[in-house]
């Protein structure tokens, strides 16, 4: 039976192969959007939550998206890319551009927030990213909310992140993935549980290469690095210079009790 760690980073070094490999083949069956001014971004966000790109919400074609400039919008907090209705499918080059916002998420009760709010089968790569704060609910991260089966690497972000539960500089919560040479700087902090400088859930998966440096809250699972510590999971080779927060919470009722008991036993399964 495969150990689960090694089987972590046999996923992080797929990650890496392919997007090798996927950077020097070229296919007619790609849709390539490149954007070079905000307005353009921002009619790109708007257009693929509304199910523009896709047909019978199939996506009409491989999406390649790139930046060609920097990004600036000050005036209003961004939408995040993709939901679980359309999730964003593809791959995001911001070829080392910076994306300036005063923040990401339009309410505090929204799910999947992030620059990409639902990424499945992604990468998203060579992007900057300096805001003010992302706000959300769950699976809140200044790239990516939630991530399934996607790469992300080479990315700086800086700003603070605030949700209940899931909650990372770069990724929310991540599925089958991995992240590299990414470089996250602020606050991250879970009024709930699962907070990480990185990442704050991570299911099969792993960080390397990175840095967080900040600091970090919630009540349960929370590490400088990725807010889980499983055997599934490996972290390699990064630096943190996060400040750790247990938070603690006195006179609770009965009912609060009798939740904090079940997560830490989920903890400790």
């Amino acid at each position: 039976m495969i150990n689960r760690g090694l089987l972590a980073m046999l996923l992080v070094a797929f990650a890496l192969i392919t997007q090798s490999c996927s950077n020097k083949k070229e296919t007619n069956s790609e849709m390539i959007l490149k954007i070079t001014n905000s307005e353009e971004f921002t009619s790109f966000v708007n257009d693929y939550n509304s199910g523009k790109f896709h047909i019978n919400d199939t996506l009409i074609s491989p999406l390649v998206v790139t930046l060609d400039s920097d990004i600036s919008i000050n005036n209003d907090h961004l939408s995040p890319i993709g939901s679980e209705e359309y999730p964003f499918i593809g791959t995001f080059n911001g070829n080392g551009h910076t994306i300036t916002c005063c923040g990401i998420g339009k309410t505090e009760n929204a799910d999947n927030v992030g620059l990409f709010g639902y990424a499945k089968n992604s990468t998203i790569k060579s992007v900057t990213i300096v805001t003010e704060q992302v706000t959300g609910q769950r699976n809140v991260g200044i790239i990516c909310g939630y991530a399934y089966r996607t790469f992300i690497s080479d990315c700086k972000v800086s700003g603070n992140v605030n949700g209940d539960s899931y909650v990372g500089g770069i990724v929310g919560c991540a599925s089958y993935g991995g992240i590299a040479d990414c470089h996250f700087v602020g606050d991250v902090t879970a009024s709930g549980y699962v907070a990480g400088g990185i990442v704050g859930m991570l299911e099969f998966g792993g960080v390397v290469r990175s840095y967080a440096g900040g600091q970090v809250s919630g009540k349960y699972g929370v590490h400088p690095i990725s807010g889980t510590d499983a055997e599934d999971v490996m972290v390699s080779e990064c630096i943190d210079r996060m400040n750790v927060i247990i938070a603690s919470k006195t006179n609770k009722n009965k009912k609060e009790i009798a939740s904090d008991k079940l997560t830490r036993l989920l903890f400790q399964m």
